[in-house]
């Protein structure tokens, strides 16, 4: 991996947020275009009705719950390398992971559009909503339909918690930039100033950071297994030949993260190149994303295999007559066609040539993204026209309503995500720097040594020196402490665990926000649930009105999102941000969020020289704070 100096990696990744060229409106223009002509077809089905689609008395699924399948898969790659590949410690993570994050965000908001659309009447879609009514009439939360709207709900916030708060640091260093001379621009100064919430890189905001960055990992981390796993769930619980298997849900899974992997490489390819940031995102990490897809490759291959083969060893006759036409029949070329997509192209990673090659890496991607729509379209439009019932079979084929939605939907998509690479800092700064001056050694947490130093009270007075590199604010931290001095503080672009051991400060307290956020998640969710069930007094599919069971969704769904919503609220309580009027303290220097770090030690003006002398040493500057 080549090395980049500190300074040269945030102005390589903030220099995109200048004002940008001809070609970008250019873009911008096209994807706007596209995605009105997607909301004017909306209209106008929502005009003359839903027969102005391709579907049918049996095909009532089709591109339109494919769309909405496919977009949610695309949004698992992030939660994949931002929230399991932090957990498991994985370095390649760090320069694509922002971009990631964001590609979740846009692909939930783009799937959530589906539903929608495919509902036709679209004003009634509050009825899915859990409100009292004079009606009484309550969702019947035994539905996988029902689970789906809670499960992309609580995704789409849980993600976008994640993607804001791992971005605190990076829009804190766009904001100090556009106020440097040279740069300076009030308007962008002041945007991010309130997006960023007050972040200053104070040792103690990092030290909470940190323990909520670790928290919404792990909360994430499960919410992206189950969400695919409701999705599937849609088809699993029905009774339709090649629908009703218990493969469904790790086979979605897979699926998902295996697309969204493809995709990743289809937008940062051309993000690196447009963009300037091959000093960031090297060929190391593509060659990292293309090695995992070989895994969900081999996940994907196992699972189309493994179909057939049931439906066989079942001895049922509707599935083997169903596998054997899905094969062979109409669909026949689009079901050999994944196989050639999702299968057969990516085994060229196996060659390590084809992995470290820009032109085969971004070739395999699309070809792996169009298979994967492929695949949710055969599930999809395959069991709904070849039934049980052979006077139902019915063949179906898009019209042009469907097909400018659909492509009106990656336009929606692309367009979003244009807009934040020239807005939003699209690599991690700080976990670049992070991971090339410490590596391995960035996770490891250090034991406090001594009797904890309190932070710097609001408008406290003292010595704050600069320093161009951490070693020597270590050394003087450990001078001060040893001197007797009762209250400091440290500002740097990088969390600093050695200082914060030598602070003596522990553990964060906002892992109690996230397990009472989790507790009442739970409790909240089984009660709205059984709450619901005996309103409503329903028996449906055999089971009782009030059935524990399928509760658990909710239930589980509750856990993630209040325990992120508390996780979210104990960082910016204990971190002290979004406190108003979001100023910085007295002395900051706004190098300090990119590439200079500071030692505060508060002090009366008697002892001003003393601290002075002890922070000196291999300072770049040493001044008094009033």
């Amino acid at each position: 991996m080549s090395e980049t100096a500190p300074m040269d990696i945030a102005e390589d990744v903030l220099a995109p947020l200048s004002r940008p060229g001809r070609r970008y409106f250019a873009l911008l223009a096209f994807l706007s275009a596209g995605t009105l002509w997607m909301l004017a077809c909306w209209m106008y089905q929502v005009k003359m009705g839903m027969g102005v689609t391709g579907l049918n008395r049996s095909v009532g699924w089709a591109t339109y719950i494919t769309n909405f399948v496919f977009w949610v898969g695309i949004a698992h790659s992030g939660t994949l390398i931002s929230a399991i590949l932090h957990l498991v410690r994985s370095r390649w993570r760090v320069a694509v992971a922002r971009s990631a994050e964001a590609m979740t965000v846009f692909a939930v908001m783009t799937a959530g559009l589906f539903p929608l659309i495919h509902l036709g009447r679209v004003w009634v879609m509050y009825f899915i909503l859990p409100y009292p009514s004079e009606r009484q009439l309550w969702p019947n939360f035994m539905s996988p339909l029902v689970w789906d709207v809670v499960a992309i709900s609580t995704y789409l916030t849980v993600s976008s918690l994640f993607w804001f708060v791992g971005m605190l640091p990076d829009l804190a260093a766009a904001r100090d930039r556009f106020r440097s001379p040279g740069r300076r621009d009030a308007v962008r100064a002041k945007v991010y100033g309130l997006l960023s919430l007050g972040w200053t890189g104070s040792g103690s905001q990092w030290r909470h950071h940190g323990r909520g960055y670790l928290f919404f990992a792990a909360l994430a981390t499960p919410l992206v297994v189950s969400v695919h796993s409701v999705v599937s769930w849609d088809f699993a619980m029905s009774l339709l030949p090649g629908w009703h298997t218990t493969i469904f849900a790790p086979y979605f899974v897979a699926g998902a993260i295996h697309s969204g992997l493809a995709m990743v490489l289809t937008l940062l390819i051309p993000l690196r190149r447009l963009l300037k940031l091959g000093r960031v995102i090297t060929i190391e990490h593509f060659e990292a994303v293309a090695q995992t897809m070989l895994v969900t490759t081999m996940i994907v291959a196992f699972a189309y295999v493994i179909e057939p083969f049931m439906a066989w060893y079942s001895g049922d006759r509707v599935e083997q007559q169903f596998a054997a036409w899905r094969a062979t029949g109409p669909l026949g070329w689009l079901y050999w066609l994944l196989w050639a997509c999702n299968v057969a192209v990516p085994l060229l990673f196996l060659v390590r040539r084809f992995r470290r090659s820009i032109g085969a890496l971004l070739a395999v991607s699309v070809f792996v993204n169009l298979g994967m729509w492929a695949e949710r379209f055969v599930i999809i439009v395959g069991a709904t026209s070849h039934d049980f019932l052979p006077h139902t079979w019915l063949g179906y084929a898009p019209t042009w309503v469907e097909l400018s939605i659909t492509g009106g939907a990656f336009c929606f998509f692309l367009l979003w995500f244009t807009l934040f690479t020239r807005v939003a800092p699209t690599v991690c700064i700080s976990d670049v720097k992070e991971d090339r001056h410490e590596g391995p050694e960035r996770y490891h947490e250090l034991e406090p040594t001594g009797a904890s130093v309190p932070p710097r009270a609001a408008g406290e007075a003292g010595v704050l020196a600069v320093y161009t590199e951490p070693t020597p604010l270590l050394e003087a931290l450990a001078r001060a402490r040893q001197a007797g001095v009762e209250r400091m503080e440290t500002y740097s672009p990088v969390r600093l665990r050695q200082a914060e051991a030598l602070l003596g400060r522990g553990v964060s307290p906002v892992r109690r926000w996230t397990l009472a956020g989790a507790l009442a998640g739970c409790a909240g969710g089984f009660a709205l649930a059984i709450g619901t069930g005996l309103v409503n007094n329903l028996v449906v599919g055999a089971k009782q009105a009030v059935s524990v069971i399928p509760y658990c969704v909710i239930a589980f769904e509750g856990t993630i999102l209040l325990g992120t919503l508390a996780t979210f609220a104990g960082l910016l309580f204990h971190a002290r941000l979004a406190r108003p009027p979001l100023a910085m303290p007295p002395g900051y220097d706004g190098r300090f969020s990119r590439d200079r770090y500071g030692l505060f030690a508060a002090c009366s003006p008697a002892r001003a020289q003393e601290v002075r002398q002890l922070l000196a040493p291999n300072a770049e500057g040493v001044h008094d704070v009033a």
